[in-house]
């Protein structure tokens, strides 16, 4: 018998809501019928005992506000009818599902004695059920902003009801992209989540960073349906969520050659439901402005990776900012580092001196492109033998320093 819950199945109880009525598996928020909180799935682990009365649901936060839930994807619940009857559900989010981390379904009870159909959802085992409802219901407490999230043999109190609320379009449960930052007229963000997407609204287009070298990342725009699990820039042309909607579904191949990289969890709370991911200056980089107001990667001043947010892995050593160009720019700037004899100027490397015979500016990197000296230059001593490319001018070589 498995003890083990994924803090999901607490979601399980939401996405219950109505599933069977508003036609089956989709995409769901989960609101509680009494506190009005919504669910937040925010890490993957969880217990719930059938044979005591203990359960451990910490992982599943309770959040009231309804604008708070637009841009985040720890809201979004696939709901996945698994018998075709509306009885036994898998509830996937976040990159997992209840039903692959404890090995089998969920069950759902419509509820029709509300104003708005509600339902009760609940976990099964050997002739025992839980059911899990908002824990923080007690008058003193029932208004404050965040609940945590209980599990009873009972479900008949008002606390153990959950609304489903379809995912749409319209103005009453839609999902948007907040911008992080702004450059020229566009808006840009990150985002990683574990649906599918496509946009509702016009003006806005996913990348995805197919190459990274010399400072420079190459953009390559996603066409159609952006594939689950796949970390994106996204820009934008309105400031808001309401002006950036997206369509959530939808089929397409996964993206391999994605140099951006994505955490579902950040989870600070508790010993057991303790997840985050510490942030390294020398691999990674966030979005961010550039010294010219352009938008690229940069080095934060964070400890740990933002949940359901894209990050570049670069290699160590790599320049602090690096410049977002097209895959065209990328490969010209890597095609142009060759010959070493130059027409205005000429770059020698003897025993780790670099000699420059010309007027021109010079810019030494690492071949990771990490920037070594920069000036004008005639004679300079390399830190170290390897390979460096030179900039002289207009021209670019690639020298070998031994």
């Amino acid at each position: 018998m498995k003890l083990i819950f994924t803090t999901l199945i607490a979601s399980v109880i939401a996405l219950s809501a109505q599933a069977k009525i508003v036609g089956g598996e989709g995409y769901y928020r989960v609101q509680n019928y009494l506190t009005e909180r919504y669910i937040y799935v925010t890490d993957d682990k969880g217990s719930l005992n059938f044979q005591a009365t203990t359960a451990e649901l910490g992982a599943i936060e309770l959040w009231k506000n309804y604008d708070k839930t637009i841009s985040d994807p720890a809201t979004i619940i696939y709901v996945k009818d698994l018998d075709g009857k509306g009885r036994d559900y898998d509830l996937q989010t976040q990159g997992t599902g209840v039903h692959k981390i404890i090995d089998y379904p969920v069950s759902i009870i419509q509820n029709t004695k509300t104003p708005k159909v509600t339902h009760r959802v609940f976990g099964r085992n050997s002739g025992m059920s839980k059911y899990i409802g908002d824990g923080t219901n007690i008058p003193s407490v029932i208004n404050k902003d965040q609940g945590f999230v209980t599990a009873q043999g009972t479900g008949n109190e008002e606390f153990n009801l959950w609304y489903f609320h379809p995912v749409t379009t319209n103005e009453d449960q839609y999902f948007g992209i907040k911008p992080e930052m702004r450059s020229g007229v566009d808006y840009y963000a990150t985002i990683y989540a574990g649906f599918p997407f496509s946009f509702a609204s016009q003006g806005m287009k996913a990348y995805y960073i197919s190459k990274v070298g010399r400072g420079m990342a190459a953009l390559k725009e996603i066409n159609g349906t952006v594939p689950s699990g796949t970390p994106v820039i996204i820009r934008c042309e309105a400031s808001t969520p309401a002006g950036n909607k997206l369509n959530l579904g939808g089929s397409a191949n996964a993206i391999h050659n994605n140099k951006l990289k994505g955490v579902y969890f950040d989870n600070p709370d508790k010993i057991v439901h303790y997840n985050r991911t510490p942030y390294n200056k020398e691999t990674m980089r966030v979005l961010g402005t550039l010294a010219d107001g352009s938008v690229g990667f940069v080095t934060a001043d964070i400890q740990y990776l933002p949940r359901n947010k894209a990050y570049l892995e670069v290699p160590a050593g790599s320049p602090a900012n690096i410049k977002l160009v097209s895959e065209a720019e990328f490969d010209h700037e890597m095609a142009s580092i060759g010959s070493v004899n130059m027409a205005d100027v000429k770059v020698r490397i003897e025993n780790r001196i670099l000699y420059v015979e010309g007027d021109a500016n010079v810019e030494i990197y690492t071949v990771t492109g990490q920037l070594v000296h920069k000036g004008r230059t005639h004679k300079f001593i390399l830190p170290a033998p390897g390979v460096y490319i030179v900039k002289a001018g207009s021209k670019v070589s690639k020298l070998l320093a031994r």
